[in-house]
């Protein structure tokens, strides 16, 4: 046991016993090594994160420290928080990719082919009403995503996620077409 470790012990054997200061010190020097915890618990695509891992961790820590057997070392306990709370955020995220909406700005003004144009209408026919109108308005007419938003009666935090998953079941709807398209 290192120096440093047996400080943070020692500190949160204190704040077990009712000293404030001493409790939020230990926090404050376990957070460093949480945070590199958690940075090698995660996958690097999702490091970013980290920081959700820690402050999950430290709710942990705060909400059952007096589990904490004192007559072992604290820092393998918090591994095994950090490292849980780790795989309680892996298993929560949803496993499709994500696909910023900010990604597609550039879809105004891009000039298709008609028959792309036409396999596109067909497929945006297929969507409900809502959808088709929200991806007609946003990728091509002029309108700014603040007045979509408010056309739509949505926050512009709402009117992404609703464009995201209209582009979603769009794309659903092209793959499906795909399939039932005969093979030459």
């Amino acid at each position: 046991m290192t120096n440093a470790d047996f400080e943070i012990e020692t500190l949160m054997r204190q704040g077990l016993a009712g000293d404030r200061k001493a409790y939020s010190a230990c926090l404050s020097k376990l957070v460093p090594r949480m945070r590199a915890m958690a940075h090698t618990d995660l996958p690097p695509a999702l490091r970013h994160m980290a920081e959700d891992v820690v402050q999950e961790a430290l709710l942990a820590i705060h909400l059952k420290r007096g589990s904490w057997d004192q007559t072992r070392a604290l820092l393998p306990w918090v591994r095994i928080i950090v490292k849980r709370k780790a795989i309680d955020m892996l298993r929560s995220r949803p496993r499709a990719s994500h696909e910023p909406i900010e990604d597609h700005e550039n879809l105004q003004g891009q000039t298709a082919d008609p028959l792309e144009a036409l396999h596109l209408e067909q497929a945006l026919e297929r969507l409900p009403h809502r959808d088709a109108s929200l991806l007609r308005d946003h990728a091509f007419g002029s309108e700014e995503p603040e007045s979509i938003a408010q056309k739509f009666g949505l926050s512009p935090g709402a009117m992404r996620v609703a464009l995201h998953r209209a582009l979603q079941r769009l794309a659903e709807a092209a793959r499906k077409e795909e399939e039932w398209k005969p093979r030459t």
